[in-house]
């Protein structure tokens, strides 16, 4: 296999192989052909273009372990979770808590497949070594469905804890496995939520898809506020019908190393998608963004805004891609990347790309990367306002394009609240 150096890689291998002989019960065919697939592949290198960015040595030196999980109390469940009116299912280290979720789900249907797959999983739209990891070796697949014409009066909450291990160069390792099912003319609204339970290391492998009937409807947002010592690693599908509407909104504010993947089909006629992503990387974080969109019918609308506030010594790091195929014709797609550095040691790197195949086409995208605007900050002393404060004030201006479009108060507070938190620890 090629890759980073044939040690750590026969380690993580090994350690990998181990977990995935024990997962309950018999492998599935749907995991055995990913596992498959994750070996053929083999590690990717910095000389790979969608890799050259992310430190991927640290995270093969270490020992990923299942972990011993011990039942979260309702005490620290309501520490973590958000007090929001919504429908709740709680995932504890890769397992649905039936204790700590709703009976109750509404108009929404919840079938837990332990280790078997439904056959009805989509493909995946632009699969890596990582999604190929997670459907290997997540433990439960957890199908959602909102049947046709049905309005889900509350959000669906999906809360996600982790465990962290306080043994050095010891990483537990936790994978989750999602599908949405939203039948015609069907509304639904999704929280994925995920936070650590203490501030020791632990691996996060996520997955969610979504097909989306004609004419059905997601409002769709993830939180991601992990700690520092932990890895995460998503990847989001989204495949859209005739008049599907989409909004798909990222908040990624924890993890040391964060890379987090949305992908979107547009399968039919009338479809509109907006792609959101807002990141604040501090101390040394890496958060790698990408998206990958494909307009395979005409008469389709797409819209992407990816923000990053990058601190200290920190990187982020955004690829994104929309592909517009032969005949999709009178598409409309645009794209947006704005980044703001505040330390002298900060990075950005950004790679926004298209591919228009079709004529007659309104198709466009760009990237800007630029610091504090001092005048402004001299200005807002002038006024009495402190350095602090002022800096403050202007980052949040930054990222009112997408905080103030999140409906939910509840939610809009929370993201606000991370945001705060994470200037007050950047070294700015």
């Amino acid at each position: 296999m090629a890759g980073w150096p044939s040690q750590n890689n026969t380690a993580a291998l090994q350690q990998w192989s181990n977990l995935f002989e024990r997962r309950r019960g018999k492998h599935s065919p749907h995991a055995l052909w990913h596992w498959q697939q994750m070996q053929k592949l083999g590690w990717p290198t910095q000389k790979h273009e969608n890799w050259k960015y992310i430190p991927l040595e640290g995270l093969l030196e270490q020992e990923f372990i299942q972990p011993l999980s011990e039942p979260v109390t309702v005490e620290q469940f309501d520490r973590l979770a958000m007090n929001i009116e919504a429908y709740r299912l709680v995932f504890i280290d890769g397992y649905f808590s039936a204790a700590l979720s709703d009976r109750y789900l509404g108009e929404y249907r919840f079938e837990l497949a332990s280790n078997g797959t439904p056959q009805a999983l989509p493909t995946s739209i632009k699969p890596d070594i990582f999604l190929h990891l997670t459907e290997s070796l997540a433990q439960e697949t957890n199908i959602i469905h909102l049947p046709a014409g049905k309005v889900a009066l509350l959000p669906l909450y999906l809360m996600h804890i982790s465990s962290g291990n306080s043994t050095q160069g010891k990483v537990n390792t936790v994978h989750h496995r999602h599908h949405l099912a939203i039948a015609e003319g069907a509304r639904a609204e999704v929280i994925e939520h995920y936070v650590s339970l203490n501030e020791s290391a632990h691996f996060t492998g996520a997955r969610l898809t979504a097909t989306m009937a004609d004419k059905a409807e997601l409002l769709h947002c993830k939180l991601a506020f992990e700690s520092y010592p932990s890895y995460h690693f998503a990847h989001n599908d989204l495949v859209m019908g005739r008049d599907s509407r989409v909004t798909s909104d990222s908040f990624l504010f924890g993890a040391g190393l964060t890379r987090h993947n949305t992908s979107a089909q547009l399968n039919g006629p009338g479809g509109n998608v907006a792609i959101n992503s807002l990141v604040l990387p501090i101390g040394k974080e890496v958060c790698d963004t990408r998206t990958y969109l494909e307009h395979n019918q005409g008469y389709c609308e797409s819209r992407q805004l990816h923000k990053s506030v990058v601190s200290d010594r920190a990187k982020a790091v955004f690829s994104g891609m929309i592909n517009v195929a032969k005949n999709a014709v009178k598409t409309d797609g645009q794209m947006k990347n704005n980044n703001l550095l505040l330390g002298k040691e900060a990075e950005i790197d950004t790679k926004p790309q298209l591919e228009i195949y079709a004529d007659d086409v309104k198709c466009s995208h760009g990237a800007t990367i630029g610091r504090l605007d001092l005048s402004e900050l001299f200005y807002m002393q002038t006024r009495g306002i402190a350095k602090h404060t002022a800096k403050h004030i202007i980052i949040s201006a930054f990222a009112a394009e997408l905080t103030e479009k999140i409906v939910n108060q509840t939610l809009r507070e929370r993201v606000l609240a991370h945001i705060g938190q994470r200037l007050s620890r950047a070294n700015t």
